[in-house]
Order: C-alpha cells, then sequence, then structure tokens
C-alpha cells in the first residue's frame, strides 16, 4: 500500500516499492530513499503517522523503522511550506559508537541512490552543487548522481549543503537544521565509487552520545538555488535567534585596514633594514603621509611561536607550514622593546590579531587540560580561552581572527567525538570576546562553521575565498568568493575577500595585476577591506575607491553573490561569464550592483548577456538608467531589459543599474567610489513635493561630486549634458550629512 507524506508545491515523499521516493513535479529525483546501519542499506518501513505542529508550521510526521534500538528515524512534511525533515535521535547512552572514520556515517538518514533513479527522474542536465568540508567551504560541482566533483584532494568528500540543480533553474537542497558539527552528508569520491550514494547521517568519528541526542536535516524545494540557500538560511537564523553585528560593528570591519597576512609584501618579512616593528611604523608613516586612511593593523601568524617557528627577514618565508601554536605571546626575537613600543610605533591604532590551531608540545597543556591527537591539541579547559581573550583586550585588540579552524577541527579527534564540542569552543570565544568588547573573525572554516554561526553574536566577518596570491589564480578566487558569499549572504554572515595589493610590480613585490577587480570585490564584499602594500608604494586612487577620507568604507547593503545561472555550470572550470549582484536600498528604491568577469581557465573570450530579470533580489522592478562604471556611460533600460557584451580573460565589466524616479530622474551617487550609492555615502534618497532629495555624507572640508540622470532640466545641480541627460553636483562638504534638495522640472507621477 503506497503512503504520501505531502509537503506543499507538490514536494513529497511517496513510500511505496520498489522504494520510497522523493517526488517534486517529477517522480523520482533522488533514487531509492534508504536507511543505513552497521554497514548495510535498509529498505526503511513506514510505522505511525501523526499530525502536529511547531515552529516550522504544520506537518504531517511518520515513524521510520528499520534501525536498532536505541536508535529511532523519523520524517515531517510540512503543510505551507516545500520541506522535508529527517530526524535522527538516540533515547539511551551510546558509547565508543563510530566506526572511527569521519566522512563515513555510523548511521545515515537518509541515504540516497541517485545513481539507480527509476523513470521518471530529473531531467537531463541536472547539476549538483555544493561546499566541500574544506578550508573555506569550497564550492565543487558534480553531474546528477553527485558525483564529478572536483575535490580539494586533502580534505573528505562531504559536501554540504548539498543542491540538486535542474536546467530550468528548480533546485532541491539537502543541509543540516542543528547539529551542524555532527552531521555529514558523503558523497561519492569519484565516480568510480557512484555506487556509494549520498549518505546524509552522523560522522564515524562520533564516539560519545548522550541519551536524547537528535540532529534533523532538512530538503528544501524552490525555484531557484539562490531560493533554497535563503529559505534554509532564513530558518536557521530565526531557529535559533541569530544576532548579527552589522557592517560597521568596529573600525576592522568598517573602516579601511592594513594586513600582513599571506599575500601581503610583509608576510614574515620586514623592509630591507629595518626590523618588522619599524617596517610597520614606516608603512603608517607612508600611508598617513600618503592620505590613505588606515584605521587598523592586522598582525599574522609570524608574531607568535609556532611548533616550527619560521625566520623573519627581508627575503620572508616561501612557506610557512601548518604546525601549531606553541603560545600566543608575541615573540620575543621581533619585540625586543616590547609590546608597548610597538602600539607607540602604530600610533595606538587599534589591532586584528591572528590565531591559529594548537600544538600538542605547547607548555600550556602544563596548565590546563586538553585533548592531543598527534602534533595537534584542542584545549578542554575554559580558563586557556579566557588568558588569551584577557592578553588580547589588553594589547589593544578589536577582532581575533580565528584561522585554521578546518585544521582544529578535523586534526584532533577529541573535539569531534562527543556532540557540542566544536559548537562550545566556538561559542566560549564568542562569550569571551563580546565580554571584553571584542569582535571575532573566522579564516579557513568549514561549512559547519558557517552553519554553527547562527549562535554567535560577535561574530564580524568570515573568509570565503582561498588565499590571495596562493595557489590559485585569481579568476578561480574571484569565482570561490562569489559561491561562497552566496552561503554567507543567506546566513546573514559579513565576507572578508582578504587582503589586496593596490600597486603593481615593484623590486620587492611581485604586486598585482588585476588591481581594479581586487578591490571592487573587496568593496562589494560589504565586510573589511585591507590592503598589504609596499612601503610607499600604495595606489591612492584605487584605495580610495573603497572608502572616505575618515577611512568608512563605502559598501553595498549585502555581499555581493553569483547569479542563479552560475550554479549551473562553473566558471573557472567552463567558458561562462561570472555575475554577481548586490544593492544598496534607500526609501526612493534598490539600486543594484552587477559585476561580469571572465575567469575561465582555457584564457578564451566570452561573450555575456545580462537580464535584468536574472538578477535575483538585485531584480529592478520598473525602468533604470544603467551606469557603466568603467566607461563613464549610461543607458536606459526599460524593466526586464538587457545587455551583451564580451571579455577577454579576466577582464570585466562592473554596471549600476539606478531606479528611475517620479519626474524622470535617477541619481547614480559618488562615481568615485564602487557602492557609488552606499549608505555611508549617499542615505535617504527620496523624491517629495517636486524635488529630489538626498543627504550626502562625509567629512568636512572635503569635496563630492553626485552624477546622476534626469530627462528634463534639474534645478540645483552643477551641470547637465542635455545629450546624455547625465547631471553633476559638486559640493563642498561643511558637516559630517549634508541635506540636498533638486528641484525636478517635471511633474512628479509619470509613471
Amino acid at each position: 500500500m503506497s503512503t504520501t507524506l505531502a509537503s506543499a508545491d507538490g514536494l513529497a515523499l511517496i513510500c511505496d516499492a520498489p522504494h520510497w521516493r522523493v517526488a517534486w513535479g517529477e517522480a523520482d529525483w533522488l533514487g531509492a530513499v534508504l536507511l543505513r546501519s552497521a554497514a548495510a542499506l535498509i529498505e526503511p518501513e513506514l510505522r505511525r503517522v501523526t499530525n502536529g505542529v511547531d515552529e516550522l508550521g504544520a506537518f504531517v510526521r511518520a515513524e521510520v523503522g528499520g534501525l536498532a534500538a536505541p536508535l529511532h528515524a523519523s520524517v515531517r512534511a510540512y503543510r505551507n511550506q516545500a520541506l522535508l525533515v529527517f530526524r535522527l535521535e538516540t533515547d539511551a547512552e551510546l558509547r565508543g559508537f563510530g566506526g572511527g572514520t569521519f566522512a563515513d556515517p555510523s548511521v545515515v538518514w537518509p541515504a540516497l541512490q541517485p545513481s539507480t533513479r527509476a523513470a521518471g527522474g530529473v531531467a537531463p542536465g541536472t547539476r549538483t552543487y555544493g561546499h566541500q568540508y574544506s578550508e573555506f567551504a569550497l564550492p565543487v560541482s558534480g553531474g546528477d548522481a553527485a558525483t564529478g566533483f572536483l575535490f580539494a584532494p586533502h580534505r573528505p568528500a562531504i559536501v554540504e549543503p548539498l543542491l540538486f540543480v535542474a536546467p530550468n533553474g528548480r533546485t532541491l537542497l539537502l543541509a543540516p537544521l542543528d547539529q551542524f558539527h555532527e552531521q555529514i552528508i558523503a558523497v561519492p569520491r569519484d565516480v568510480d565509487h557512484e555506487e556509494d550514494g549520498i549518505r546524509c547521517g552522523w560522522h564515524g568519528d562520533l564516539a560519545d552520545v548522550p541519551a536524547g541526542f537528535a540532529t534533523e536535516l532538512c530538503l528544501w524545494a524552490a525555484a531557484s538555488p539562490r531560493a533554497t540557500l535563503d529559505l534554509w538560511g532564513r530558518t536557521l537564523r530565526r531557529r535559533h535567534a541569530t544576532h548579527r553585528r552589522g557592517r560597521y560593528a568596529d573600525d576592522g570591519v568598517g573602516k579601511l585596514s592594513y594586513w600582513t597576512d599571506n599575500g601581503a609584501v610583509y608576510y614574515y618579512r620586514t623592509a630591507p633594514d629595518l626590523d618588522y616593528t619599524q617596517t610597520l611604523e614606516a608603512v603608517l608613516e607612508e600611508l598617513r603621509r600618503a592620505r590613505v586612511p588606515v584605521c587598523s593593523v592586522q598582525l599574522d601568524s609570524w608574531f607568535y611561536p609556532h611548533a616550527l617557528t619560521r625566520e623573519v627577514s627581508a627575503d620572508g618565508a616561501p612557506l610557512v607550514p601548518p604546525t601549531g601554536m606553541l603560545r600566543w605571546e608575541p615573540r620575543a626575537d621581533l619585540f625586543p622593546a616590547g609590546w608597548s613600543d610597538l602600539r607607540r610605533r602604530l600610533g595606538g591604532l587599534p589591532l586584528i590579531l591572528h590565531s591559529r590551531h594548537f600544538s600538542s608540545e605547547s607548555p600550556y597543556w602544563r596548565e590546563y587540560a586538553c585533548w592531543e591527537d598527534g602534533a595537534y591539541a584542542h584545549p578542554r579547559d575554559a580558563r586557556l580561552r579566557e588568558r588569551l581573550m584577557e592578553s588580547a583586550a589588553a594589547w589593544g585588540v578589536i577582532t581575533y581572527e580565528q584561522d585554521w579552524m578546518v585544521e582544529s577541527f578535523l586534526g584532533v579527534r577529541g573535539l569531534r567525538a562527543g556532540p557540542g564540542r566544536a559548537r562550545a569552543w566556538q561559542e566560549g570565544l564568542d562569550r569571551a570576546a563580546g565580554a571584553r568588547g571584542m569582535t571575532l573573525q573566522w579564516c579557513m572554516s568549514t561549512p559547519a562553521d558557517f552553519m554553527q554561526t547562527v549562535s554567535l553574536a560577535n561574530l564580524v566577518s568570515i573568509r570565503t575565498s582561498g588565499d590571495y596570491r596562493y595557489l590559485f589564480d585569481n579568476g578561480l578566487n574571484w569565482v570561490w568568493f562569489l559561491h561562497v558569499n552566496a552561503l554567507a549572504r543567506a546566513l546573514g554572515l559579513i565576507p572578508y575577500k582578504d587582503v589586496f595589493i593596490s600597486h603593481g610590480k615593484t623590486a620587492n613585490s611581485a604586486g598585482e595585476d588585476y588591481v581594479e577587480v581586487e578591490s571592487l570585490l573587496a568593496a562589494l564584499s560589504s565586510g573589511p577591506v585591507g590592503i598589504g602594500d609596499e612601503i610607499g608604494c600604495t595606489d591612492r586612487g584605487i584605495v580610495m575607491r573603497t572608502c572616505r577620507e575618515d577611512g568608512v568604507l563605502v559598501k553595498p547593503d549585502v555581499p555581493i553573490a553569483a547569479l542563479d545561472r552560475c550554479f549551473l555550470r562553473n566558471a573557472y572550470l567552463e567558458p561562462q561569464p561570472l555575475i554577481g549582484e548586490t544593492y544598496s536600498d534607500h526609501p526612493a528604491g534598490r539600486w543594484c550592483y552587477v559585476a561580469v568577469f571572465n575567469a575561465y581557465r582555457g584564457k578564451e573570450p566570452i561573450d555575456y548577456r545580462v537580464a535584468v530579470d536574472t538578477l535575483g533580489e538585485s531584480a529592478p522592478r520598473g525602468p533604470v538608467i544603467a551606469f557603466d562604471w568603467r566607461q563613464r556611460t549610461c543607458t536606459q533600460l526599460a524593466a526586464g531589459g538587457a545587455w551583451s557584451g564580451s571579455l577577454s580573460w579576466q577582464d570585466w565589466e562592473y554596471r549600476v543599474l539606478c531606479p528611475v524616479l517620479d519626474g524622470e530622474v535617477a541619481v547614480i551617487g559618488d562615481v568615485s567610489k564602487y557602492a557609488t550609492a552606499g549608505d555611508r555615502r549617499i542615505a535617504a534618497i527620496r523624491v517629495t513635493d517636486g524635488a529630489l532629495q538626498f543627504d550626502v555624507l562625509g567629512v568636512p572640508g572635503t569635496a563630492v561630486e553626485i552624477w546622476g540622470w534626469s530627462a528634463h532640466p534639474i534645478r540645483g545641480v552643477s551641470d547637465r549634458d542635455s545629450s546624455s541627460g547625465v547631471w553633476r553636483l559638486r559640493l563642498a562638504l561643511d558637516a559630517p550629512v549634508t541635506c540636498v534638495s533638486l528641484g525636478l522640472a517635471a511633474p512628479a507621477g509619470f509613471h
């Protein structure tokens, strides 16, 4: 007898022979839906069916037989949304439970067999997409059987969230709802292991499980990849009552900063004939002379000792091995005059300090309990965390950067062996930082770390791509960045692009060939902007496109992220454009920023076409003025319009779509900035009583030029080109906020 657990929009779990299956329009999306226990696949047994209501809505719930006691499985289908939730739990304590292989789940619900799908499966050309369980949540794409992923070979074949994307964009998403470090979605390592299928469950290192422990995994259905990510992300944030600090939480995330991390000129390197403190002092003196308003300084892993501590010199360290930290204390050889001397040389600027995983050789373990695992260790004693955070506060730190998170978790089995240990570590850091008025940045985070941020209150940014200028070319990192930003944006997180160099090659630096793209992406990240330039080489014009004269960053409201179409074909592996969107909201409407890149590894030119109705939540709802930021030209686009072009390898184009307002007028904004209408430069744009009004924010005593467009003459502007309709307004700011009102010649309400 067949039983259907029906959800909204046609999503259903069909419980009948020859196998249980997921239907959504098509009769069988994911092949056989099975259980697995003790390495054996099991046909699920449908037991009691009940109705209920929880914080997600009304549902029908089925208890699922097949697992040995004390394990239990169930599934819920929600009536008001296209959502299935698979639940695993134990009603008794389990000791020594896991199989000892992280990527091989000890208990699985559900196991999916898309390679054995019967007739009526998804359309040909369906792709899988997700984020490997690796540093920076590497985005990966595969075929409809969840094979063919180009994995980082040193990390497990685990992909979460995992999306099935049909050619028309319709998407199913598998992802945890809770217990993010205890659940995994294991996929075949390669096509030769396709029969392994998809295994969702408790990772194999989970050994000691208390009675009552439970996990929930969701299956969402929606019209597009980004829509499913957003549904899932909003649900997580609502369920966990997530609090985010915002884009301007402190000077590290809200103002221009100087960085010494991997990719910066002074990473494990000093200027010739200077020590490190003298080098940093010279950097800041030259930046001040050049009027580059750096407001904080990051010190990377070079400042404290490791198990294998590398020399810092004018020659630099070509490769810094991933050895653990011995002590989170300044190296005596680099700070001979003490920390106070460094602070004096930096002019008292606030600090962002790097930290990494611990070495098992650390002297801390003589005082504090830890889990040891070969060369690595992780503290069990919360007193060590409090000690480190107390030191940070005393040193003038505003942001504690926790790096090598993947290495901490995958490197120390004790951190994985019991539920909640990784969560306790991260929430403990969050509380300790917040108690001292500091914030956090995550780096080298796994997808589980991204998800666990929903329980953190003081995390202000998270790295979303590989290290700058390390191992990969720029284009691969651009693709990586825009895709992981979609994950971050769904979770309400603020990405950090990583440091960049604003100048070309010098005698002491390889420089950067794609300065404009790196600075553009940093500005549109909505997160920190950090430069790592050689002394005296900073390109002020490039840097000032990201910020005001006081260092305040001019950002969009949300991170730039890849369009839905980019999830079907990888723009690095295939000759497809990489397209990202973000926006600024004002009372008058939404200003959309659209960037297009040729990141294709084949180094061939590509053609592109961008239709405004493919821009997701940034899509205009009416006519716009499309401002070509590089060419400084304007084009009128009707609702549903498009534009096209061609790009050579690693070339780019950038447009700002400005809504046409009542009175046939548009504000482009400050075109010296990438985010021309960012709310720290232009605020409260509106049309009222026959006038275009907005506020201009900036530093008193400086000048700003605002651009716009109008179909008719407009009163109060500095000049207007009658052929193009472009007008300019030059302002000398005499206050932090200057209110502007421009008279409209055309009557309002022309729409």
